[in-house]
């Protein structure tokens, strides 16, 4: 949503492609390293789980139109059939957030939110999706709760336990409201099992100027302060990053519809336009394949040159 964006005055980042590339080719080592940290709580025990996979989507931007991605539906159709090609098939899909892009029109909205779920019916999955600062940030999720569903809820497959939360509806931030729904939740979680927690926005200060932050993201980690396999999966900032702890990793997918430069100081946030000779660089998807263990290795997708880029969480 235009309107609500921070620019740093300064002059605009300077990025390839095939800088781009680059970046996400070196997102396995980094992910690697959340890997280890994650291995070490996965070694205090707990409850095993049923293996699992499922899919991760994000940023697809449905009703989008400009230069950074001149064929929005044509891009998320050629990451549905990546998905349709996947053996084994995952169970279901999760979608961190901006279904669609904001446009004031409520018909439009609605008509943004339909074009986006008969996309994802042609999966035949459950699809748990959470919303953007585009989806809901407009009216306080009003509408994206009747086209969508809630703006959070809880789930479990095969013994991990899902969070979806909603850190953008009334800005970049959960709130109390919230916040005591998960104590509550909480109250009938086991805490040695493996936890996700789905968000649109980081759940740390990634870059603050560009609002890719969560306001109160140590107050709701703080709840899940006895929690031993904790992952954060979350949008917003359309390219591979993340931040590892000793007992949480957080973890950005990659988008549909455009990437997006690396936060840099003197950086004002702009899109690329879309570039004719490889309009799918940067963009993709992440498979998430659940061990018995708890532990869940990821594959970065890269609908540019079929890419595959894999690491562990």
């Amino acid at each position: 949503m235009e309107g609500i964006r921070t620019e740093t005055p300064g002059a605009c980042l300077q990025m390839s492609r095939r800088e781009l590339l680059r970046q996400a080719a070196m997102a396995s080592a980094l992910a690697a390293g959340w890997g280890m940290v994650s291995g070490r709580a996965f070694a205090q025990g707990g409850p095993r789980v049923r293996p699992l996979r499922f899919v991760q989507l994000s940023d697809t931007h449905i009703g989008y139109q400009g230069e950074a991605n001149r064929d929005i539906p044509g891009t998320l159709h050629r990451a549905l059939d990546v998905i349709r090609s996947l053996d084994p098939a995952p169970e279901f899909v999760v979608v961190t957030g901006d279904l669609t892009q904001a446009v004031e029109s409520e018909a439009a909205r609605l008509e943004r939110f339909r074009a986006f779920r008969e996309q994802m019916d042609t999966l035949h999955l459950p699809v748990y999706p959470v919303p953007g600062e585009h989806d809901a940030l407009m009216d306080q999720g009003q509408l994206y709760q009747k086209a969508v569903g809630p703006l959070h809820y809880r789930f479990e497959r095969a013994g991990v336990q899902f969070f979806a939360l909603d850190n953008v509806s009334r800005g970049f931030f959960v709130g109390d409201a919230q916040r005591q729904w998960i104590s509550r939740e909480i109250a009938r979680a086991d805490p040695l099992a493996p936890t996700v927690l789905l968000t649109h926005a980081p759940l740390y200060d990634l870059f603050v100027p560009w609002n890719w932050y969560t306001y109160d993201a140590k107050e709701v980690l703080a709840l899940f302060s006895r929690f031993r396999r904790l992952t954060v999966l979350f949008g917003h900032v359309h390219q591979l990053a993340g931040q590892r702890g000793p007992s949480v990793s957080q973890s950005a997918g990659l988008s549909t519809a455009w990437p997006l430069p690396e936060p840099d100081a003197l950086a004002r946030l702009e899109k690329w336009p879309q570039s004719a000779s490889d309009p799918d660089m940067g963009l993709g998807l992440r498979v998430i394949d659940v061990a018995s263990s708890g532990q869940m290795a990821v594959s970065n997708l890269l609908l540019s040159h079929e890419k595959q880029e894999e690491a562990v969480l």
